[in-house]
């Protein structure tokens, strides 16, 4: 930490001596998350424009256009309109005025730099899939590839082979493709060519473990499947993964259910620690509800930790969402009472309300969920219909432990389980089920606002055990 500091101080004493040093404006902003937007526009500014493309990726990745907007103005005064109206158009596309970011990517794109002319036609084509275009996306992506800086190369390849292949980039993934790791760790094609028998059952209950099915779990399913070989007469391994499958698909059955939004307004009250999914988990719940019809509200409701509303409210426009904020600090029950009223006012369907994750502080979060729930309920009889807990499948059986303590808190009505496309421990979810008793009732399954849908058991079972 000390040596962090110092090497901070260091730049900024640099930097206080001699301000023309741009690649030292970026190391500042990579360690002063404050400045962070500041610092950018310096490193921009002192290359006249040659660290274009590093600035850009940072704000366009850490969603920093608002803060960023302050220094437009000097941005076009030093280097011109075009360097100013790529940055301007960010913005607007973040607010979801597309209309308005194309105009500006044009001003981009008629300038004539190669490398902001090639990031002008690529974020155009990305505005183009957003809107369903998806051959005039590929036109503008093949205009784009000879000059785009190496910092997007990676981005524009990704559109470019899912365009090509007749897939469109970001939408959802398969549930068979998000399981991918889960499904190489548990292996059971590997095991095809062994012979029926105790060496074989031991296997795969170490597999199943290996998978985070939880110890207890994995121990009752291969002993239940003992005793299938015995009473229905099993004697191919096919026929032993079918009854597998059956055993595991009848266990989800008993904690699956739809998620519940009877009531107008409905609440959903959301958990879950930082570093979860949640807030993105909100974005793409409240882009899920609003793509079925209904109107919907997110209430920033996590206003201690530092960046939170801002990063609720790109989500938020992204799905075409009404956010109801207070500045950071704001006491959350305030803001949640502002939200019910809000949103009852103006007759819409759903409030989502993102809540704090601090779960270091038990006694402080308990406090403070209480109180968001009473004055729901005092406002809002009945509500909320759902409290959803957020858990991340990369953290296996921690999440395990994360919803007991959230248990503890308060009533949990349903898991939304995220991260199952970079996870081999998508096996957490029969854990879940078997030692929590509390129903899935949402899977994320990609960084995509469209990356989430409703658990089905059996579509699951049959994406854990598909062949590759």
């Amino acid at each position: 930490m000390l040596k962090f500091l110092s090497r901070k101080k260091r730049l900024e004493q640099e930097l206080k001596k001699n301000p023309a040093q741009p690649e030292k404006w970026l190391a500042l902003a990579e360690l002063d998350e404050s400045a962070m937007a500041g610092a950018l526009a310096n490193a921009l500014l002192y290359s006249e424009g040659r660290l274009l493309p590093k600035v850009l990726k940072k704000v366009r990745d850490l969603a920093l256009h608002r803060e960023f907007e302050a220094f437009i103005p000097a941005i076009e005064k030093k280097l011109g309109k075009p360097y100013s109206a790529i940055f301007q158009g960010i913005a607007e596309e973040y607010r979801g005025n597309l209309t308005k970011a194309r105009n500006l990517y044009d001003v981009s794109g008629a300038s004539a730099e190669p490398h902001l002319k090639a990031l002008s036609n690529l974020f155009i084509a990305s505005l183009c899939i957003k809107q369903g275009l998806d051959g005039m996306a590929l036109e503008f992506l093949k205009k784009a590839e000879k000059d785009i800086p190496e910092e997007f190369r990676l981005e524009l390849s990704g559109k470019k082979k899912a365009l090509e292949k007749g897939s469109k980039p970001g939408v959802l993934k398969s549930l068979k493709a998000s399981l991918k790791k889960t499904r190489d760790t548990l292996g059971i094609s590997r095991l095809s060519t062994a012979s029926l028998g105790q060496e074989l059952l031991d296997e795969l209950e170490e597999r199943l473990i290996l998978a985070d099915v939880g110890v207890s779990t994995a121990v009752r399913l291969v002993g239940e499947l003992r005793k299938d070989i015995d009473r229905k007469n099993i004697t191919t391994f096919a026929s032993l993964v079918e009854a597998l499958k059956n055993r595991l698909a009848d266990a989800l059955k008993k904690c699956s259910a739809p998620l519940n939004i009877e009531g107008k307004p409905c609440v959903v009250l959301v958990l879950g620690v930082n570093g979860s999914g949640k807030t993105t988990t909100v974005g793409k719940l409240a882009k899920m509800l609003k793509d079925s019809g209904l109107s919907v509200v997110v209430a920033a409701g996590d206003t201690f930790r530092a960046g939170a509303i801002e990063q609720l409210e790109v989500w938020a426009h992204r799905a075409g969402a009404r956010v109801v904020k207070a500045r950071e600090g704001t006491d959350p029950a305030a803001v949640v009472y502002d939200a019910v009223h809000s949103t009852l006012a103006r007759g819409e369907d759903v409030l989502l309300v993102d809540t704090a994750g601090r779960l270091h502080n038990r006694e402080a979060l308990m406090r403070e969920v209480q109180k968001i729930k009473r004055v729901i309920a005092r406002e809002l009889p009945g509500q909320p219909s759902e409290v959803l807990l957020v858990l991340d499948a990369n953290t296996g059986q921690n999440a395990i432990s994360q919803a007991r303590v959230f248990k503890e808190i308060t009533d949990v009505t349903g898991i939304a389980l995220t991260k199952l496309d970079g996870s081999a421990k998508g096996g957490v979810v029969v854990a879940i089920c078997s030692e929590l008793k509390v129903p899935v009732k949402l899977l994320g399954v990609g960084e995509g606002i469209d990356d989430i849908k409703p658990f089905e058991p059996e579509e699951f079972v049959d994406a854990l055990f598909s062949p590759k």
